[in-house]
């Protein structure tokens, strides 16, 4: 076993991680017991529920993997809090519907659960929206002058949640209106209405000020840090597609059908995207995850635009021969998009490939540069061995 093996041996065996590793097995615990409370409700759980609790269990899986590794790291604790809080919320949702609704007067403490289903996710919403930007990708903020920011983010939440534990909400959302909050106080209903207007706004200025803490980090930044910004960009991206989706979705009934599974994927891509960063296990795939991205977004996009146009024209022109539509037009136009797929996914490649990465006058030199310069990161990391640096380096170099 080499050095850094036993280093990482070590780490595993240590009370943090050990903790860290508690906290996935209590959120594994929590979610068993919610899916069997939804299946004991409505029968099972959907795919989407599911996905879900399976993206939040990726944050306790991540979290204790940073921590092993990092004890000291505040995003593998942060992580670990948002699973366990994701965990508490699932659970008192579905318990407090079971001890109230399905079986009222069974199961004790019905009226506590509903109250903790309502708030208990909103800390690990603040920790990944406001928290995890700031803090990204080395637990710390970037300089002393973003501490406003990060007090103005703890004072926001904290008033979030108060107002949250004390207004008189339901759980109409879930289809039991019955269940209200235990300990809403009723006659402050238009108070707390004042503050959800008041601090809507505010949030999404934090979640703004934070993303741009991420833009500070990268004046003066070397190799490494650039490219795990780059992983927490291309989640973050993900993330504001999805609610960009959700938002046309309203409007646009098409894209309802999508619109969850989005959510869901961009869910999970962000541990997995922060775990890759941190850990740096594939930290300079990146680029070609990002290239790829682009192009089958926008390809998706034309050969969407194509069939639509497509099936029109066929349509048009069936009727207009035989005075009725037929299923040949979804044939033919099926023929076009089989016939247009590689030359508009080449073209797209070729163009995409000169945005992201434009050509040099020294092209394999400069490649040859970059790889070695990755190399050396991954060197002085501790990914790379002394042999492996040394193999690779003369592969690059044909020596």
């Amino acid at each position: 076993m080499n050095h850094a093996a036993s280093l990482t041996t070590g780490r595993a065996q240590s009370p943090a991680a050990f903790l860290s590793w508690a906290f996935v097995g209590i959120y594994t615990l929590l979610a068993g017991v919610t899916i069997a409370l939804e299946k004991a409700q409505v029968g099972g759980s959907s795919l989407i529920d599911l996905w879900v609790l399976v993206a939040a269990l990726a944050y306790a899986v991540v979290g204790a993997l940073i921590v092993s590794r990092h004890p000291r790291h505040v995003i593998g604790w942060m992580f670990s809090v948002v699973a366990l809080s994701f965990g508490v919320a699932f659970f008192s949702s579905v318990y407090a519907v079971q001890a109230l609704v399905v079986v009222p007067g069974t199961l004790p403490f019905g009226q506590a659960a509903a109250w903790f289903g309502l708030w208990t996710e909103i800390p690990a919403f603040a920790v990944v929206g406001l928290f995890l930007p700031l803090l990204f990708p080395d637990g710390h903020l970037p300089s002393r002058r973003w501490r406003p920011a990060a007090f103005g983010s703890a004072a926001v939440v904290a008033f979030s949640t108060l107002s949250t534990m004390l207004a008189p909400a339901t759980y109409a959302s879930m289809g039991y209106p019955s269940i209200r909050n235990p300990f809403g106080l009723d006659l402050f209903k238009d108070i707390f209405q004042v503050l959800d207007a008041v601090l809507e706004p505010l949030l999404y200025l934090i979640v703004f000020v934070s993303g741009a803490a991420l833009l500070a980090r990268l004046r003066g930044s070397d190799l490494v840090r650039r490219q795990q910004v780059k992983w927490f960009a291309y989640a973050a991206a993900l993330v504001l597609a999805s609610f960009v989706v959700n938002a046309l979705a309203k409007v646009v009934p098409l894209l309802a059908p999508v619109s969850d599974p989005i959510a869901a994927i961009a869910l999970a891509a962000l541990p997995a995207a922060v775990g890759v960063a941190i850990l740096r296990h594939g930290l300079y795939e990146i680029d070609l995850i990002i290239n790829k991205t682009v192009v089958y977004v926008l390809l998706t996009a034309v050969l969407g635009g194509i069939y639509t146009a497509a099936l029109a024209f066929f349509q048009r022109l069936f009727v207009a021969t035989t005075g009725q539509g037929s299923d040949l037009a979804i044939v033919a136009t099926l023929f076009v998009l089989a016939t247009v797929f590689t030359p508009v996914k080449n073209t797209l490649q070729e163009r995409v490939d000169r945005r992201i990465k434009p050509p040099s006058r020294h092209g394999a030199h400069r490649v040859g540069i970059d790889e070695l310069v990755m190399l050396a990161e991954l060197h002085r990391s501790g990914v790379l061995t002394d042999d492996e640096f040394a193999a690779k380096k003369k592969q690059i170099l044909g020596i």
